[in-house]
Protein backbone atom coordinates (compact mmCIF):
# COMPACT_ATOMS: atom_id res chain seq x y z
CA UNK A 1 0.00 0.00 0.00
CA UNK A 2 1.40 3.62 -0.36
CA UNK A 3 1.80 5.92 1.40
CA UNK A 4 -0.31 8.72 0.61
CA UNK A 5 -3.26 5.73 0.23
CA UNK A 6 -2.07 4.81 4.34
CA UNK A 7 -2.66 8.44 5.19
CA UNK A 8 -6.04 9.16 3.67
CA UNK A 9 -7.11 6.15 5.28
CA UNK A 10 -5.84 7.55 8.65
CA UNK A 11 -7.53 10.57 8.34
CA UNK A 12 -10.82 8.81 7.12
CA UNK A 13 -10.87 6.57 9.94
CA UNK A 14 -10.08 10.17 12.26
CA UNK A 15 -13.00 11.53 10.50
CA UNK A 16 -15.68 8.83 11.57
CA UNK A 17 -13.66 8.31 14.82
CA UNK A 18 -14.81 12.17 15.37
CA UNK A 19 -18.39 12.00 14.46
CA UNK A 20 -18.76 8.76 16.21
CA UNK A 21 -17.48 10.72 19.03
CA UNK A 22 -20.01 13.74 18.72
CA UNK A 23 -22.85 11.19 17.91
CA UNK A 24 -22.60 10.14 21.71
CA UNK A 25 -22.64 13.61 23.32
CA UNK A 26 -25.56 14.13 25.06
CA UNK A 27 -27.71 17.63 25.04
CA UNK A 28 -29.68 19.29 27.01
CA UNK A 29 -28.34 17.98 30.29
CA UNK A 30 -27.10 20.66 32.89
CA UNK A 31 -25.58 20.54 36.07
CA UNK A 32 -27.10 23.52 37.21
CA UNK A 33 -30.50 22.18 39.58
CA UNK A 34 -31.51 24.13 42.69
CA UNK A 35 -30.04 23.34 46.27
CA UNK A 36 -33.15 21.32 46.83
CA UNK A 37 -33.77 19.10 43.59
CA UNK A 38 -32.06 15.72 43.06
CA UNK A 39 -30.47 15.35 40.04
CA UNK A 40 -28.58 12.17 40.23
CA UNK A 41 -25.75 10.14 42.40
CA UNK A 42 -25.47 7.60 45.00
CA UNK A 43 -25.40 6.89 48.63
CA UNK A 44 -22.44 5.05 49.87
CA UNK A 45 -23.12 2.30 52.55
CA UNK A 46 -21.50 0.17 54.98
CA UNK A 47 -22.95 -2.54 56.58
CA UNK A 48 -21.76 -4.38 60.12
CA UNK A 49 -22.60 -7.38 61.13
CA UNK A 50 -24.79 -9.03 58.91
CA UNK A 51 -25.52 -8.88 55.06
CA UNK A 52 -27.67 -6.89 53.60
CA UNK A 53 -30.07 -7.80 50.40
CA UNK A 54 -31.63 -4.48 49.84
CA UNK A 55 -31.96 -0.80 51.19
CA UNK A 56 -35.19 1.46 49.87
CA UNK A 57 -35.87 4.76 50.93
CA UNK A 58 -38.90 6.01 51.29
CA UNK A 59 -39.43 10.35 51.04
CA UNK A 60 -41.51 12.90 52.75
CA UNK A 61 -41.72 15.24 49.95
CA UNK A 62 -42.68 14.81 46.30
CA UNK A 63 -38.96 15.57 45.04
CA UNK A 64 -37.16 12.95 46.80
CA UNK A 65 -35.09 14.76 49.04
CA UNK A 66 -35.84 14.06 52.41
CA UNK A 67 -36.39 10.62 54.10
CA UNK A 68 -38.65 9.54 56.05
CA UNK A 69 -37.75 6.08 56.63
CA UNK A 70 -35.26 3.53 55.52
CA UNK A 71 -36.05 -0.34 54.75
CA UNK A 72 -33.44 -2.96 54.84
CA UNK A 73 -33.88 -6.32 53.89
CA UNK A 74 -31.47 -8.87 55.34
CA UNK A 75 -29.94 -11.91 52.94
CA UNK A 76 -31.25 -14.41 55.69
CA UNK A 77 -31.93 -15.76 58.84
CA UNK A 78 -29.03 -15.41 60.52
CA UNK A 79 -29.49 -11.94 61.22
CA UNK A 80 -33.47 -12.43 62.27
CA UNK A 81 -34.54 -10.61 65.78
CA UNK A 82 -31.10 -9.03 66.30
CA UNK A 83 -30.97 -5.13 66.88
CA UNK A 84 -30.21 -2.73 63.57
CA UNK A 85 -28.77 0.72 64.02
CA UNK A 86 -28.35 3.06 60.72
CA UNK A 87 -26.59 6.76 60.48
CA UNK A 88 -26.83 9.12 57.60
CA UNK A 89 -24.31 11.86 57.12
CA UNK A 90 -24.39 14.55 55.30
CA UNK A 91 -27.59 16.97 55.48
CA UNK A 92 -28.87 18.01 58.97
CA UNK A 93 -28.05 14.69 60.67
CA UNK A 94 -31.53 12.99 62.01
CA UNK A 95 -31.57 10.52 64.32
CA UNK A 96 -33.10 7.45 63.44
CA UNK A 97 -34.25 4.18 65.49
CA UNK A 98 -34.48 1.10 63.77
CA UNK A 99 -37.21 -2.17 64.56
CA UNK A 100 -35.12 -5.43 65.29
CA UNK A 101 -34.97 -7.76 62.19
CA UNK A 102 -37.98 -9.62 61.71
CA UNK A 103 -38.16 -13.07 61.22
CA UNK A 104 -40.57 -12.71 58.14
CA UNK A 105 -38.73 -11.25 55.28
CA UNK A 106 -35.50 -10.92 57.16
CA UNK A 107 -36.58 -7.14 57.55
CA UNK A 108 -35.96 -3.89 59.70
CA UNK A 109 -38.24 -0.73 59.34
CA UNK A 110 -35.62 2.55 60.30
CA UNK A 111 -37.69 5.39 61.06
CA UNK A 112 -36.63 9.60 62.22
CA UNK A 113 -36.48 10.09 65.85
CA UNK A 114 -37.86 13.77 65.01
CA UNK A 115 -37.14 15.16 61.39
CA UNK A 116 -36.67 13.63 57.92
CA UNK A 117 -33.11 13.28 57.17
CA UNK A 118 -31.90 15.64 53.55
CA UNK A 119 -28.87 15.67 51.59
CA UNK A 120 -27.80 11.99 52.73
CA UNK A 121 -24.58 11.38 51.47
CA UNK A 122 -23.89 8.18 52.88
CA UNK A 123 -25.40 5.54 55.56
CA UNK A 124 -23.44 3.13 57.62
CA UNK A 125 -25.68 0.05 59.00
CA UNK A 126 -24.62 -1.59 62.19
CA UNK A 127 -26.44 -5.32 62.71
CA UNK A 128 -25.69 -6.25 67.13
Amino acid sequence: MRKSTKFLAAVAFAGLAAAGGSAFTGSGVTNNAGASQFVGGTVSQSVTGATLSSLEYSYADASNTAIHSALLTFADADSDGKAVGIVFTGGNAAAFTCTAIEAVGHTSTCTPVAADETAVTSAAITVS
